[in-house]
């Protein structure tokens, strides 16, 4: 039998005997399924890597302890500095002046009205894709054409509303 295959063994004899009682251990800490199954196989994951130094399996629960508790202390690191950096980029919310809420329905009349300008076969493909998030697949069955012409017909429909509306 070769060394790997003994180590692949070893690893399984392991995580059959220390897996629900990891699993219950960083449960504990973490409270979430997923992270947590992430975390136990994480841990066993290291274990493998330094398992030629691993002498006494016997004690191999603490050691996956350690490696479990010191992952979820990462993991909670890392989501702080996430959080941290999504604040600095994050505005704070205001509502909106009446001055803007003007503006915005302003430019809603105006994009409608340009919208109804359209002819009537991009104006209907334009609004199935736009206001009811059909697909290009989805338009092209339910008006019996092809996925070319809905591109095509959308591609002019955004070029003649960019114009219309000074963008």
């Amino acid at each position: 039998m070769s060394l790997a295959h003994q180590q692949e063994e070893r690893l399984q004899r392991i995580i059959d005997q220390t897996y629900d009682k990891l699993f219950g251990v960083l449960f504990a800490l973490c409270k979430d399924h997923d992270l947590c199954a992430d975390l136990v196989q994480q841990a066993y994951i290291r274990v493998w890597e330094n398992l030629d130094s691993i002498r006494d399996d016997e004690k191999i629960i603490a050691l996956l302890k350690v490696y479990g508790r010191n992952l979820f202390l990462d993991e909670l690191r890392k989501k702080a500095r996430q959080e941290e950096a999504l604040s600095q980029y994050t505005p704070e919310t205001t509502a909106p002046s009446p001055e803007e809420k003007l503006m915005e329905q302003e430019l809603q009349r105006r994009l409608q009205t340009t919208i109804n300008r359209l002819p009537a076969q991009q104006q209907q493909i334009f609004r199935l894709h736009k206001e009811h998030a059909y697909s290009y697949k989805q338009i092209s069955t339910r008006l019996n054409i092809t996925t070319g012409t809905i591109e095509t017909q959308m591609n002019r429909a955004l070029k003649f509303l960019r114009k219309e509306l000074g963008r």
